[in-house]
């Protein structure tokens, strides 16, 4: 799990753009000023408000914008086509294709595979989601151009078992 935080903390920062330094600058601006306003108002409960908000802001918004840009200018979508788990060997095989849907175009894109035990609900898949049998994060080192899909096959060695929950993320780099 230390290796899982350790590749998203690299991703976070190698992945910002400009324009997620101007968004992040405008929220920070708007908490700070809303902050100062709160300060200087007489009237308690508008500028309890108004510091409320600009602290939620303040906490709150650069995680918050991170995502949309996320979502928006480094959009990928993976889709797995095949698992298999080989019989004479300890290894697994996954094979599918990733497509940038963003609107600008990948240097490298990083395929983080998490492989979990079924659960069947509650307690049970909570325990599974908090920790996984296994967190592979393997690098592509392919340019993907906006619009464009390649496959991929990836062969994870030391892997000895049959019944597991795959999750394939994408973690592209402009």
């Amino acid at each position: 799990m230390a290796e899982l935080f350790k590749s998203y903390l690299y991703y976070t920062f190698h992945s910002l753009t400009k324009y997620d330094f101007m968004a992040i600058g405008w929220v920070l601006f708007l908490a700070v000023l809303l902050m100062i306003l709160g300060a200087f108002i007489k009237r308690k409960t508008i500028a309890y408000a108004l510091l409320f908000i600009g602290f939620l802001l303040f906490f709150a918004g650069p995680p918050a914008i991170k995502v949309a840009m996320d979502s928006y200018l480094r959009a990928a979508e993976v889709e797995v086509e095949k698992v298999k788990t080989l019989a004479y060997s300890d290894a697994a095989i996954v094979e599918g294709t990733i497509e940038n849907r963003g609107k600008i175009n990948f240097s490298k894109c990083d395929l983080v595979l998490i492989f979990r035990k079924p659960a069947k609900g509650g307690i049970e898949a909570l325990s599974a989601f908090f920790k996984p049998l296994d967190i592979r994060i393997e690098p592509l080192g392919e340019a993907l151009e906006k619009g464009s899909a390649k496959p991929f096959k990836i062969v994870v060695d030391h892997f000895s078992r049959n019944d597991f929950n795959l999750s394939v993320l994408a973690r592209c780099y402009p």
